[in-house]
């Protein structure tokens, strides 16, 4: 009877671990597969990020051009201005009237706020990542209210310097001296100080993207357009 019950009891035991290992088995796979599927939606949403700066930077590299090349413009009417050249008063005229376009940078979305409100954020295990991509947030605002501030001179304050001196149908000047008077110079100058602060924080935009990019393709590689450019030229 001893024998017996002790081969059962043996018996019971190792029934009872085979299910402890069957369920610690289990359950480890089970954490595996969950660490699998919470890696593959960390790599998708990393990918999401970086589509949607990629996007956000060819349109803040469109608004950089389209500000530097009207920044020059303007920069020269003003020394025209300086000078006094009345000769060119019909291309300060023209100039005059380029006030009224601006660059206008609207980025793809707000980003980390969108992570923070899908639950998506939790998934994210590079701090620096999310803390550049908090960065950039607070740039993109920035760049916002520059905006807002252009857009508000040139439709409120712009108007009212040129009313009657410019020929807003040919672009002539109609009342020539008045292109060289204070008002009309204080709005260059404002117009001026205003595209540069823009052209610096496009500049600092892409320089944080350029930077998230990179970390992002540590985390899931890079895209194809980048392994073509780190690929050697080839040789003749």
């Amino acid at each position: 009877m001893e024998n017996r019950f002790t081969k059962y009891l043996a018996y019971a035991i190792g029934e009872i671990i085979l299910v402890v290992l069957g369920i610690l088995i289990a359950l480890q796979i089970n954490e595996w597969n969950n660490q699998r599927i919470e890696n593959q939606e960390e790599a998708k949403t990393y990918q999401n990020i970086r589509r949607q700066i990629e996007d956000d930077q060819k349109a803040l590299i469109d608004a950089r051009m389209y500000n530097d090349y009207h920044l020059k413009a303007y920069r020269y009417a003003n020394q025209i201005i300086i000078s006094e050249n009345r000769q060119k008063a019909d291309s300060l005229a023209v100039m005059a009237m380029l006030l009224g376009r601006f660059s206008d940078f609207h980025r793809s979305s707000n980003i980390y706020e969108t992570l923070v409100n899908s639950g998506e954020l939790r998934l994210l295990k590079n701090n620096a990542i999310t803390q550049k991509l908090q960065q950039l947030e607070m740039t993109y605002t920035f760049v916002n209210k520059l905006e807002v501030m252009h857009w508000d001179m040139i439709s409120n304050e712009l108007p009212q310097v040129l009313r009657g001196v410019v020929n807003y149908n040919d672009f002539k000047a109609v009342r020539p001296e008045k292109l060289y008077d204070v008002d009309m110079q204080n709005m260059f100058v404002s117009i001026i100080y205003l595209s540069e602060t823009k052209a610096s924080v496009y500049k600092q935009a892409l320089s944080e993207i350029e930077e998230l990019i990179a970390l992002i393709a540590k985390e899931v590689g890079p895209t194809a357009n980048q392994k073509n450019s780190a690929d050697p030229p080839a040789q003749n």
